[in-house]
């Protein structure tokens, strides 16, 4: 797990060493353990080091006999069968999980992406071709900017990179950032600075000798409708695939840790860790809860997970006071803004959980891929929107309607608002995430299943709920679900006149919003529900303030005064 970044010039031209330099440092949050610079005749590629598997012989940028050089952030989960099966044609070096994506680039050439099992964001230059192929994984666990002019294109796991290096303006596109204050996430290959622009999820782009000469998109998702399945063969193959997954998921040479919500997919995990790993050491799980009256707490539950599958358990408290402080952070750190309240708990999980691991798993993913959501369950979504144009998902004829709701959240929920989440707040505590439901093998299994073992009656997740419930009935799979609510609005009606008068005197926020809707900020501050509603609009006043204000580590207040 890393941080990568380089520039590819199109012309004849010098990589910038200045520039290189700068990237490593606005990436080292992500890589702590290390980095690497490599120059050639047209290419200059950084990487700094989170170290996971083969801590000396997985140093990157990772360079072949054949003058390959590789960057690469991610997890290879199939490295071992790929090395296996190409062993006596490949002289490998090294034991890392990088070498194995080289390896089959020299036996497949561009179709290497095809054989991958992972999350990854690579890039890839071939010298003999004078090549740059730049890859993102298909459900967009790991992220990849890009920035281009007619001298070169740059990328980076972090807009930041391209940013600090003055490779890319910090312009901001206002509108982008309006769409943030309604919808709380950019959707498609935008971000805030024009200048900037998302890698789709499962794009490879190819330049060569100076020209882009092809850009694919390798999907998520199946292009087949709801199979014929039976609930009990279906419960078997599932059980067949969430093991295979979840050992694939926690291959790690430094141990792992899990996010224990308390909720079915969380759970789903810890009971399929806990068969896998008998003769492991204790697996350590990590649970928020807020100090509010009336919040949601499953504390409970995710204790008895715990305790049924042998894990310790660590509570992990949020208040006011981290609110104030840590949400600071937070909107500083995060260019690609995300407006989801999840943010707060998941940052103080990973700060937590970085104290004693460097790998967590996760149960983002579980939701899309067998329609949890309630909104699956109404009768609206009979009435199906188009997608967007920047959707990268052509629309199977053999899909349901079900499925077609499932892959508008698959393809842009999931990518543009839990996984940027989920990466920036981890990697910027120097934690891996690892996401066992967003696997290949359970994605072609749960988006083809017939819908009534996704949704039973008002029952959403019915065959994942049924699994866990003969397995780990501790967990209560077929409760009534609470949801993860932040009290957000809680905190800031608290403290709603000084709120108010920083909001509504922020230069920023009054270019933000119309008059009109900055009048509606008073009113609405003085109770939680109303309050809740301004949330977005706090946070980007936070967000621009860490961006242009001299003032990095203040509270909520001090920074948005600030500016």
């Amino acid at each position: 797990m890393c941080g990568i970044g380089g520039i590819f010039y199109l012309k004849d031209d010098q990589p910038d060493q200045e520039k290189l330099d700068l990237m490593c440092q606005a990436l080292s949050r992500r890589g702590p353990d290390g980095h690497g610079v490599y120059t050639g005749a047209s290419i200059g590629l950084v990487h700094t080091r989170l170290t996971i598997i083969d801590s000396e012989g997985g140093h990157q940028p990772m360079k072949d006999s054949r003058d390959r050089v590789i960057v690469f952030n991610g997890e290879i989960y199939n490295y071992l069968e790929i090395r296996a099966s190409l062993k006596n044609e490949y002289p490998f070096r090294t034991n890392s999980d990088t070498e194995t994506i080289l390896a089959l680039y020299d036996r497949y050439g561009l179709d290497f992406i095809n054989h991958l099992r992972g999350m990854y964001a690579i890039a890839l230059y071939d010298s003999a071709l004078n090549r740059l192929v730049i890859a993102r994984d298909p459900f967009g666990i790991k992220p990849l900017y890009m920035t281009q002019t007619n001298r070169y294109i740059a990328f980076a796991s972090e807009p930041k990179a391209l940013l600090e290096s003055g490779l890319a303006s910090s312009n901001l596109d206002m509108d982008v950032l309006r769409s943030v204050v309604t919808g709380h996430y950019i959707k498609g290959i935008h971000t805030p600075y024009p200048s900037v622009e998302r890698v789709r999820a499962g794009e490879v782009i190819v330049f060569e000798q100076g020209q882009k000469i092809s850009s694919t998109i390798r999907p998520s998702v199946s292009q087949n409708g709801p199979r014929i399945c039976d609930e009990q063969s279906a419960l078997q193959e599932l059980d067949r695939i969430l093991k295979d997954s979840v050992n694939l998921h926690s291959r790690s040479d430094v141990g792992y840790g899990v996010f224990l919500s308390g909720g079915v997919d969380s759970s789903s995990l810890m009971q399929v860790l806990s068969g896998l790993n008998k003769d492991g050491p204790v697996i350590k799980s990590y649970t928020a809860y807020f100090d509010v009256d009336g919040s949601a707490d499953e504390r409970n539950y995710a204790r008895h997970v715990a305790t049924a599958t042998e894990a310790s358990f660590h509570e992990v408290p949020f208040g006011e006071e981290d609110f104030k402080t840590l949400l600071p952070q937070i909107a500083t750190y995060m260019d690609d803004p995300v407006a989801d309240y999840a943010v707060l708990p998941t940052w103080k999980l990973a700060a937590v959980a970085a104290r004693e691991q460097k790998v967590v798993l996760c149960g983002e993913g579980g939701d899309e891929l067998f329609a949890g959501y309630g909104r699956y369950r109404k009768r609206w979504w009979k009435n199906l929107s188009k997608f967007r144009d920047s959707t990268p998902l052509i629309r199977s004829p053999h899909w349901s309607r079900l499925q077609r709701e499932q892959a508008k959240d698959i393809c842009e929920y999931l990518p543009n608002d839990l996984l940027i989440k989920l990466d920036t707040c981890l990697m910027a505590n120097g934690l891996e995430g690892r996401t066992p439901f967003l696997d290949s093998a359970v994605a072609d299994f749960a988006f083809t299943l017939p819908d009534h073992l996704k949704l039973q009656n008002k029952t959403g997740k019915y065959i994942l709920k049924k699994w866990l419930d003969t397995r780990l009935p501790e967990s209560k799979p077929f409760r009534k679900k609470q949801g993860f609510t932040v009290p957000v609005g809680t905190w800031m009606a608290a403290n709603a006149k000084p709120l108010s008068e920083a909001l509504t005197d922020n230069n920023f926020i009054k270019d933000l919003l119309s008059q009109s809707d900055l009048s509606l900020i008073p009113k609405l501050l003085v109770s939680a529900e109303g309050a809740k509603q301004c949330w977005p609009i706090l946070y980007l006043a936070l967000w621009h303030a860490g961006k242009t204000s001299q003032q990095k580590n203040g509270d909520v207040l001090t920074m948005i005064q600030e500016t």
